[in-house]
């Protein structure tokens, strides 16, 4: 009993975060060629699984076993106006380079903003196809 109860509190499929968002928000289509791509770089590291002593001996003679790897995330912006205020929407982190980003965009021609009509600055962009 005491495991059905935990489980009807802690259910095990992920709720989408934004599906309140979907049905009661002001959904903005907004065309392809509209976005402005912005990019930026990151460094990414790979795990170390070298024991402790390992890592120090490597240390202490100057051996580096990290390879760091620069890698190209982008995000989109897309600016309008609303009662004679500027908004600008920018869409979270896209984890793939500016040419696939460009290339999925052109694909897909539309991609639909849902923005809270009481607060503008809580929106949510629908491209769930950029990560498939």
């Amino acid at each position: 009993m005491l495991k059905r109860l935990i489980g009807l509190l802690f259910p095990p499929t992920q709720q989408d975060t934004n599906a309140g968002l979907k049905m009661t928000g002001n959904r903005i289509t907004v065309n392809a060629e509209d976005f402005t791509i912005f990019t930026s770089n990151y460094y990414e590291e790979p795990v170390n699984t070298d024991s402790l002593e390992v890592r120090m001996l490597d240390g202490l003679t100057g051996h580096q076993t990290n390879h760091v790897q620069e890698r190209e995330i982008c995000y989109l912006s897309c600016a309008y106006l609303d009662n004679n205020t500027h908004i600008e929407l920018l869409s979270p982190y896209i984890y793939k380079d500016r040419v696939t980003v460009n290339f999925l965009l052109e694909k897909h021609k539309q991609i639909s903003i849902y923005v809270n009509p009481a607060d503008c600055r809580e929106y949510y962009f629908d491209i769930d196809f950029m990560n498939a």
